[in-house]
């Protein structure tokens, strides 16, 4: 092979190792771009994404439950801090943010028709469902205090042409029946009861007062109750939910009941009285009927009202049994059953 055309064939050896060497350096660039990539997309993007994630699922079950309050329609929502909750299902995850609904006075007095004529005579018929031979009696003396700051607070089925929450309300089939079925049942158990059944709605609108005066009616009668006999020992403020069914009721031996709910405010210096006999009854409840209640909810003053009269008496709490789609019936058994609770404690606990 002549000398030039060695050299050809080396120049062209040549070229293609320098074409070979470019090629690698652009794979390695390439490479090295896509790996630089890779490091912003890991420490800076996916972060962020997981943030805004975040936010979302905190955002929508705000959303989702707008008109849906566990103090019934408290006013002022904010978080809530809560031990020990469950409202069944996924709105268990909705209370840290929730709306609390506040209706207008003419709300009142645009009431539904019932579609039972007699509804009254239905919550004073209910017997109780097993013989009650109480070994225990507080002699004649009145230690329990029922009353109801929200004495509208109605139940869907009763009410015509409505399965709107924010539209329960109703001047006599309402929430203050409840609190005569369990002054009856606690009676029956030996617990000198007092049931207060002010039509607080009436209050306000005798006195030119909006709904947000509703507790400061209701502390009135409290003071009043309490001034006049010095032997309350529990004062419990009957609420019923706004939330639906599927997180207002359970089902026991193949029966309904309504649920339960606490609420303690902790926007006073003595409210960890109020807090130690909530859990205390729900104690009882988790061991006795376990799913009954849904546990104790604790609001603070930056959470609404915070107080809800708490502040007068110890052993004051609110209660909500059931919500807006309960029936009598299942309102009922979770009297009788929570009258057995009140009972055990009044008696066997330390007051």
């Amino acid at each position: 092979m002549s000398s030039s055309s060695l050299n050809k064939e080396k120049n062209t050896i040549k070229k293609k190792k320098n074409i070979l060497l470019r090629i690698l350096l652009y794979l390695t660039i390439l490479l090295f771009i896509l790996l630089l990539f890779s490091f912003w997309a890991t420490f800076f993007y996916v972060p962020k994404q997981e943030e805004e994630n975040i936010f979302d699922d905190k955002i929508y079950p705000f959303f989702h439950v707008e008109l849906k309050d566990p103090l019934s329609e408290e006013l002022d929502g904010m978080p809530t801090k809560t031990n020990n909750l469950d409202t069944g299902g996924k709105s268990n995850l909705s209370l840290e943010d929730r709306d609390e609904f506040a209706p207008t006075m003419d709300r009142f007095f645009n009431e539904r028709e019932l579609t039972k004529k007699n509804i009254d005579a239905l919550f004073e018929n209910m017997k109780s469902p097993k013989e009650i031979s109480s070994f225990h009696s507080t002699f004649g003396k009145e230690v329990l205090y029922i009353y109801h700051t929200h004495s509208r607070e109605s139940f869907l089925p009763y009410l015509e042409e409505t399965d709107i929450p924010e539209e329960a309300y109703h001047s006599k089939a309402n929430i203050t029946l409840v609190g005569e079925l369990l002054g009856r049942a606690l009676e029956r158990r030996g617990v000198g009861t007092t049931v207060n059944s002010t039509d607080i709605v009436q209050e306000l609108a005798t006195r030119g007062l909006n709904y947000n005066s509703s507790y400061n009616v209701s502390g009135e009668q409290v003071r009043a109750a309490l001034k006049d006999n010095k032997d309350l020992e529990i004062f419990l403020d009957l609420h019923r939910d706004s939330l639906r069914s599927d997180s207002t009721t359970t089902v026991m031996n193949g029966v309904n009941y309504a649920k339960l709910l606490f609420v303690v405010g902790t926007g006073h210096e003595g409210y960890g009285k109020n807090l130690t006999f909530a859990e205390g009854l729900q104690t009882i409840l988790d061991n006795q009927y376990p799913g009954l209640s849904k546990g104790v909810i604790q609001k603070s003053s930056k959470q609404g009202n915070g107080i809800y009269n708490q502040d007068i008496s110890p052993n004051s709490i609110i209660v909500e049994i059931g919500g807006v789609d309960n029936t009598v019936e299942e309102l009922h058994r979770t009297t009788e059953v929570f009258a057995d609770v009140l009972s055990e404690y009044y008696f066997h606990e330390e007051m």
